[in-house]
């Protein structure tokens, strides 16, 4: 899990999640990509 100001998909299988005022994005078929803002 990655912390970053500014997250973007980093492919198509990404998905932008917002949770308790905090954006995450989930990747099920990369798991490394998984970051939060």
């Amino acid at each position: 899990m990655k912390v970053k100001t500014s997250i973007k998909k980093r492919s198509e299988d990404c998905k932008i999640v917002k949770r308790k005022g905090r954006l995450y994005v989930i990747c099920k078929k990369n798991p490394k990509f998984k970051m939060r803002q």
